[in-house]
């Protein structure tokens, strides 16, 4: 009986211990599973296993056409598209295309950018087109193959992503901030459809009718997903070039606030990311993968990222010009080599 009553607070300690504990393993175990489900809806697990393609890449599908992997490389591929829910056309043609270079052995970081109206060879279809179709043709395995064969890097993973995604994950975030040397204004692209007045909308009269003006100010901007949006995709007011000067200021902004330790230690900011991700991402990457790159993280070097983006200025080693009156890209010289050339040494 005397040893009865002597475990009995014992007992409760295990009890209240149990019950202490019980919510933090719930918490942990809820997370895992949210983790893991939404990382296998994220895989194209038909990409990896190359079971989407529609028709034959030229030549078959010989991988020996395509650069050799680097080993003290990885290059990941991001595709930006309006998404199959967006009600204009061209849902699945890619708007934004960045390359991520990772120096494995430096830890170094570039992004490069590549026009969608380059007009190169579709790796699935043996097309000449813009390479913005590359993906509606043939989805991820194409995409990756045709950026590959153009840009002569090998191209480890590629990540898919539409607007939904890009706003769903900076709203997560709970914004991003963006700083403007001078003003930001798109006159024309939404003077029909503009939104409500207010901060960065505002109605003036151009060449005697009035206008929808998306605007925001020079200096520091925090932006929602929606504004962010709009400031990615502006392109009428200034050209292609300089959206994807600034879908890689958006793109350095997302990284920024998500490395923040304000983010990745709050769960509900944790479980929105993981919700948008789930339904608008989409990678041919295993689990395994995402593992290895999340794990070496610690060694990039992310505040020294460099930049290229192709273009027509005299150093940006493209042309333009028109064939059947639509208007493509070209590169100098009339091959792809100074490019290749400038992608294989981006780090030197």
């Amino acid at each position: 009986m005397e040893n009865q009553f002597q475990n009995q607070p014992k007992r409760r300690k295990r009890v209240w211990l149990w019950l202490c504990l019980f919510p933090i393993v719930a918490f942990l175990g809820f997370f895992f599973f949210k983790t893991s489900f939404t990382i296998s809806q994220m895989i194209d697990f038909r990409q990896m296993f190359g079971w989407t393609a529609r028709v034959l890449p030229f030549g078959g599908d010989d991988s020996s056409q395509l650069p050799k992997k680097d080993p003290d490389r990885i290059n990941v591929l991001l595709l930006g598209m309006r998404g199959l829910e967006d009600p204009g056309e061209g849902k699945l043609l890619s708007d934004a295309i960045i390359l991520v270079s990772i120096n494995k052995k430096t830890g170094q970081i570039a992004l490069i950018s590549l026009p969608r109206d380059i007009y190169y060879k579709i790796w699935c279809s043996g097309e000449d087109k813009k390479i913005n179709f590359a993906y509606a043709h043939g989805g991820l395995d194409c995409a990756k193959k045709t950026i590959a064969s153009l840009t002569g890097l090998y191209i480890d993973y590629t990540v898919s992503a539409n607007f939904e995604g890009l706003t769903g994950v900076i709203d997560a975030l709970g914004g991003i901030t963006i700083y403007l040397e001078e003003p930001f204004e798109e006159d024309f692209q939404w003077a029909k459809e503009g939104q409500e007045e207010g901060e960065h909308w505002l109605i003036k009269e151009i060449d005697g009718e009035e206008r929808w003006v998306f605007h925001l100010p020079a200096g520091q901007n925090v932006l929602d997903g929606q504004t962010a949006l709009y400031y990615a995709r502006s392109r009428y007011s200034t050209d292609d070039f300089d959206r994807m000067r600034r879908q890689q200021k958006v793109l350095l902004a997302i990284k920024e606030k998500a490395l923040s330790l304000g983010v990745l230690i709050n769960p509900i900011k944790v479980y929105q990311l993981l919700d948008t991700l789930g339904e608008n991402i989409r990678t041919d990457m295993s689990l395994a993968n995402i593992k290895e790159l999340v794990e070496s993280a610690d060694n990039l070097d992310t505040q020294n990222i460099k930049r290229r983006i192709f273009d027509t200025s005299p150093e940006g080693l493209l042309y333009h010009t028109f064939i059947n009156d639509e208007y493509i890209l070209l590169p100098v010289g009339d091959n792809f080599d100074q490019i290749r050339d400038a992608c294989r040494n981006i780090f030197d």
